[in-house]
């Protein structure tokens, strides 16, 4: 009889921090371990990863890795420190991407490659690859089979049967493992469960592209880093069109040269050219590719439009083309992109005129089309929010009632027993924060910053035998310098007459709680007040 749980801790309920786990007698199979950004910029804050604490480590551990995306691969380094005896599987792309982080972080680790015709024996189970299309190359779901239920996952795809540069989805592998089965569960992303219609294919956007590059404009490209087939698509119409093509970004950099050393393309066979070697940068037949399509504050894209990349001046005469869409919370800072842009009379193009982006996720139609084909008979929504995860529960009740739907969030499970399944429950744990030198950073921490943040900070130094009093503050208005004196004669008082035979703790918190209130008298707001007595 097989034995096998199902639970995520990271990567439902939520997008990103990926992690879901698969145990089986003597093993544990960690999907993917990724971050997740916070949701605004704040307060210096690196990312979240999931709390991994809860791992039965009698077990005999394996982390396989699906696609090369952050939020599936970025807090490997965190994983590899705490469980250093873990084995790591991961497809060819993904594993030069890990091991370029790793090195940064000087973890020296052998990593275990595989492809579509590889496959994992697990105890009375077999994981079994199968290539899927996604914004990424050589990204994989698995079937994890035995005769008495296989499951599959994938957590990121879209339905592509006419991709770019890489195979179809494989969905009749998945038919043939499912068929050897009694029963089958499909886990499957929710990323775009609310738009109706397909997505749309890289293959899809060449026209538009083309049309555009064919453009007697200089021409900008954002999108995003990893989506190697886009660049792709971008140098074979660089090269049809006889132009030379550059890329600008650090991020962007770092995925084509980590391109080129998978060989999935070779710059050589393009109109490349580096930045520094251009000769002419006003130039209509360059095309430069930038980083930045969410606004970032450090993206090139930023940078060049704000006029402070060197050699580039934007002008009425220029296209800056956004091959990409707002990530939900970044609308604000590419908008403001685009009227830095429109002051400067910048021709916009995005995806709302033209079909120059293709998200990487399923719409409704992409799922309907592998459901018909592969008709699981349990279901499990993954990688989305809560909202998304309920909306596609919705979507299976009514185009496949048949199937059996299972709700679930992080921490909570499902185990196989008697050809069907049981939900099991885990201990919530928050995810950890990770800032600086990755290092994990308290909440109560985060709170204070945010206090510090919202409300400046007085300084006030006490020297118990000269009598002196030192004040500094920061990050309150230059209006209430005007007020030290006062405080400082505030301080004196408490501090060397009303308290001066009370011992130094009381006397400190005293000048401190004397302090915040004499600052709201003014500022409307109490500061953060530090107070040492020397």
């Amino acid at each position: 009889m097989s034995n096998l749980k199902i639970y995520p801790f990271g990567g439902v309920g939520e997008i990103g921090s990926n992690m879901t786990i698969f145990e089986t007698s003597k093993h544990i199979v960690i999907i993917d371990y990724g971050i997740l950004f916070p949701y605004e910029d704040f307060f210096d804050i690196n990312y979240l990863i999931a709390d991994s604490s809860q791992l039965d480590t009698n077990k005999e551990l394996t982390l396989f890795i699906t696609h090369g995306h952050e939020d599936h691969i970025g807090a490997i380094s965190h994983l590899l420190t705490e469980y250093p005896q873990i084995k790591v599987i991961s497809p060819s792309f993904a594993s030069i991407l890990i091991k370029a982080k790793l090195e940064r972080r000087k973890i020296n680790r052998k990593l275990t490659l595989y492809d579509e015709n590889s496959q994992f024996e697990f105890d009375e189970f077999t994981l079994h690859p199968v290539h899927v299309t996604h914004s990424i190359p050589e990204t994989f779901g698995f079937v994890f089979h035995s005769k008495e239920i296989s499951t599959l996952f994938i957590s990121d795809f879209k339905f592509d049967l006419n991709p770019s540069f890489e195979d179809i989805f494989n969905y009749k592998k998945i038919q043939k493992l499912f068929a050897s089965s009694k029963k089958s569960l499909a886990m499957l992303d929710s990323t775009n469960i609310l738009n109706p219609g397909k997505t749309l294919s890289e293959s899809d956007l060449i026209e538009h592209l083309d049309q555009l590059i064919a453009n007697k404009k200089r021409t900008f490209v954002t999108m995003f880093s990893s989506n190697i087939y886009r660049l792709k698509n971008l140098l074979e119409l660089a090269k049809k069109n006889k132009k030379k093509i550059t890329t600008i970004g650090r991020s962007l950099n770092f995925y084509l040269e980590c391109a080129q050393e998978a060989k999935l393309l070779s710059l050589e066979d393009y109109p490349y050219i580096e930045f520094d070697a251009i000769q002419n940068y006003s130039s209509t037949d360059i095309i430069y590719v930038v980083t930045g399509s969410q606004g970032e504050h450090l993206g090139a894209a930023r940078r060049i439009i704000k006029g402070d990349q060197k050699n580039i001046n934007l002008n009425e005469d220029d296209q800056f083309i956004f091959s990409s869409k707002p990530i939900p919370g970044n609308e604000k800072k590419v908008y403001q992109l685009y009227n830095l842009l429109a002051q400067k009379n910048v021709s916009i193009i995005d995806y709302k005129t033209h079909t120059i982006h293709a998200s990487g996720h399923p719409c409704q139609e992409d799922l309907k089309q592998l459901l018909e084909h592969i008709s699981p008979d349990f279901y499990i929504p993954i990688h989305g929010e809560t909202y998304f995860l309920r909306k596609h529960i919705d979507f299976i009740h009514h185009h496949f009632s048949q199937i059996e739907t299972i709700y679930l969030n992080n921490f909570q499970g499902v185990e196989f027993k008697n050809d069907t399944f049981r939900l099991i429950n885990f201990s919530p744990i928050d995810p950890h924060i990770i800032h600086g030198n990755d290092l994990i950073i308290e909440r109560e921490k985060i709170s204070e910053r945010r206090k510090i943040a919202n409300n400046g900070i007085i300084f006030i130094t006490l020297n118990h035998k000269s009598q002196h009093i030192e004040i500094t503050t920061k990050g309150l208005p230059t209006e209430f310098d005007s007020s030290l004196l006062k405080l400082k004669d505030l301080a004196d008082y408490c501090a060397f007459v009303e308290n001066k035979k009370r011992d130094h703790d009381y006397t400190i918190e005293q000048v401190r709680i004397k302090t915040r209130t004499f600052a709201k008298s003014i500022l409307g707001y109490k500061p953060i007040t530090l107070v040492h007595m020397v």
